[in-house]
């Protein structure tokens, strides 16, 4: 399946981080609106739960419960780990056994 056609069923509240399978780079965004249409044409190899980078400002739940002060621009650009779900997209379709 492509990412294309699988996109609409991720949650639109949710931070998501994709992953390209053949070199391990990965990008982070605060939902799947986001997302680039570039990656519509990668396959889904694989999806799950992950804590992952994001600046404060973009997970506040986390941020707050770290003390953060995100009233200052250096809170704001202060980086966390927060949970998001991971897509792991490849250029080859998975073959399955």
């Amino acid at each position: 399946m492509k990412f294309g056609e699988f996109r609409k069923y991720i949650s639109k509240i949710d931070r998501v981080s994709i992953c390209n399978k053949d070199t391990l780079s990965y990008k982070n965004f605060m939902f799947i609106s986001e997302v680039p249409d570039s990656f519509d044409d990668m396959y889904l190899y694989g999806i799950g739960r992950i804590d992952s980078e994001f600046r404060a400002d973009q997970a506040p739940d986390v941020a707050v419960k770290q003390g953060i002060d995100l009233g200052s621009e250096e809170g704001k650009t202060e980086i966390v780990y927060a949970p998001c779900i991971e897509i792991m997209l490849s250029e080859e379709p998975r073959e399955f056994e």
